[in-house]
């Protein structure tokens, strides 16, 4: 079964590719493995957001974007933590 991401998958990401300095359009479509339109779309929304910025054809990650992508990763985590609880409850009850 495939997995289909969600905006907050895709939005980490292409923060995370743009903050290890992978900043062309090309790269963040290659790394982040979106279309050109979707790439388009996301650095938009994130540049309106003030959480990348474009300068000399290249994106960079401000520093708002990292605050924001350390707590998309905590959320990450919380949400794998909770997963592997739920599992290992329901191993017990059923």
């Amino acid at each position: 079964m495939k997995y289909r991401r969600d905006q907050l998958d895709i939005t980490v990401d292409v923060l995370e590719v743009i903050g290890d300095g992978i900043g062309s359009k090309s790269g963040i479509m290659k790394n982040a493995n979106l279309s050109s339109v979707l790439a388009e779309k996301y650095t938009s929304i994130l540049a309106e957001k003030g959480l990348i910025t474009y300068k000399d054809g290249r994106y960079e990650i401000t520093e708002k974007g990292k605050q924001v992508l350390e707590r998309l990763r905590r959320i990450r985590r919380l949400q794998l933590e909770i997963d592997e609880l739920i599992n290992s409850v329901s191993k017990e009850l059923f």
